[in-house]
């Protein structure tokens, strides 16, 4: 803990009660003087973020190292030793996407001066050198060959309206680099808030898997969904790590660590699932395939609709 001047007056600053400790027994405000250096705030804050007595590393061991086991432990009130599932989950996400947008990713613009592609968090954007914009007369043809078709057999409302939107961009964006830049960008500047939105959805996906189990709440689900994305974060985050490892030092045995570590976080998601719901054998690899496939269906649709509407953001 940091080490705050106490005051030697024992009203508290807060609620004027007396203390009698280091703590107000009233306000539970600490008594110490109100003057701090800009050094104590950074401390405090730290500890404020991480419970500086170990809570955010001991959490961290748990969910890893006992699969399941943190989400039980949450519902079973022992709750005072690990960090709140939501604050783990807020640290641990902000965390990722701080250090991705001013660590990793302007580091490895930096170390791959060459760039052909983006590749930040597992999402690769290909460059494409050849300039492929749509000129003028290619979407008035495009135009012409849709009215000329049956209503029943042209383009859909979307697909066209993707087309001509395309062909607007082309005056903002002259380069085919600079767009697909752009767009990765928008896309990953919303992924954040987008992602957070998306996990009482997944969370309600368990619910319909498990509807007959009546002693399984809608919030036990979320505090599982929570703590399985949090740890998808601390997955990507190492991954960013061997990403610019490899770009240093041309390691190419990394992408096979790179695979591993992607397969072991799938089977720890699968321990995690078979203890939390407390299943055995074949019962539980099919239910687990089911909630994963239904979630990974949620979470491609919630992605191709992130960049739709990043993509008429632009």
């Amino acid at each position: 803990m940091s080490k705050s001047i106490i005051r030697s007056e024992t009203d508290c600053l807060n609620c004027g009660n007396e203390v009698t400790a280091r703590y107000c027994s009233h306000c539970g405000q600490e008594n110490r003087e109100p003057y701090e250096s800009f050094w104590s705030l950074l401390i405090h804050f730290v500890e404020d973020m991480t419970h500086f007595d170990g809570a955010l590393f001991k959490t961290c061991k748990t969910l890893f190292t006992q699969p399941g086991e943190l989400t039980q432990a949450y519902l079973l009130g022992k709750r005072s030793r690990y960090l709140h599932p939501i604050r783990f989950y807020l640290f641990t996400s902000a965390f990722f996407f701080l250090t991705l947008f001013y660590v990793f990713q302007p580091l490895q613009f930096r170390l791959n001066k060459d760039l052909k592609a983006i590749e930040v968090a597992s999402f690769q954007v290909k460059l494409d050198k050849r300039g492929a914009y749509l000129n003028s007369s290619e979407i008035q043809s495009y135009k012409k060959n849709q009215l000329a078709k049956p209503e029943s057999e042209r383009d859909s409302p979307l697909f066209q309206n993707i087309i001509f939107h395309f062909y607007e961009l082309q005056k903002k964006y002259p380069e085919s680099k600079q767009f697909y830049k752009a767009l990765y960008e928008g896309v990953t500047h919303k992924m954040s808030q987008v992602l957070f939105l998306t996990i009482p959805l997944l969370a309600l996906i368990l619910q319909v898997v498990f509807i007959r189990r009546k002693h399984f709440y809608f919030m036990h689900h979320g505090i599982f969904v929570l703590h399985m994305a949090t740890s998808w974060f601390i997955v990507l985050l190492l991954r960013n790590v061997l990403d610019l490892v490899q770009l240093a030092l041309s390691w190419e045995f990394i992408d096979v660590v790179k695979s591993f570590i992607m397969l072991a976080w799938c089977y720890f998601y699968y321990k995690s699932f078979k203890n939390f719901y407390q299943l055995k054998g074949i019962r539980s690899i099919g239910l687990f395939t089911a909630s994963f496939f239904l979630q990974l269906i949620l979470v491609f649709v919630v992605f191709v609709s992130l960049v739709l509407f990043s993509f008429f953001s632009l």
